[in-house]
């Protein structure tokens, strides 16, 4: 497995490749610039199978549909997202398998209603998570704001009721990857 962290220096904003041996490769929130996503594939030989957005965007605008229509990569969004346009619809526990790679769709609302993050399995290393990917779920130090898709209260509710405990039985060494990382504004 190969790991790529491709971050927008301006707004701090994260994005992440996941590759597998076999060829294939995921993209998990793509920014509006695909040139990177692109060059990475090439990079590795891979082809872009996958194309994943968590959640609907307010902090940037989202490179997904660009990098599906370039690579023929399939469009994947959650179940809940309020889109008019085609993709696979997936919700928690979904697996996408590429090679020796899983990526298990954990549904995490809260911060939005729709918002999935990517449990990263890595199968020739063994058969527990390696890492997980949080879009704006979990940030360095903090969770994300509550108060964007619905009222403050009622988002910090779901979040500690719903989302924090899909992750709090993951093993200590599973390592956290966050959507936006120092500098993001």
């Amino acid at each position: 497995m190969w790991f790529k962290q491709i971050v927008r220096e301006e707004t701090g904003c994260a994005a992440y490749m996941v590759g597998a041996d076999n060829g294939e490769c995921a993209v998990f929130d793509p920014l509006w610039d695909i040139e990177p996503y692109l060059e990475a594939a090439r990079d590795k030989g891979a082809r872009i199978r996958y194309i994943i957005d968590s959640h609907s965007h307010a902090d940037h605008v989202s490179g997904a549909r660009r990098l599906a229509a370039e690579t023929g990569g399939e469009l994947i969004l959650p179940e809940l997202a309020d889109i008019t346009y085609e993709a696979r619809r997936v919700r928690d526990g979904d697996v996408l398998e590429m090679g020796e790679v899983s990526l298990e769709i954990v549904h995490v609302p809260g911060h939005r209603p729709e918002q999935i993050n990517l449990l990263v399995y890595d199968h020739s290393r063994g058969e527990e998570p390696w890492c997980i990917l949080t879009a704006d779920f979990l940030l360095v130090g903090d969770v994300a704001r509550p108060d964007l898709a619905q009222g403050g209260v009622e988002g910090a509710q779901v979040m500690f009721d719903q989302a924090l405990p899909r992750i709090a039985g993951l093993p200590d060494f599973v390592e956290v990857y966050p959507g936006h990382v120092a500098g993001s504004t």
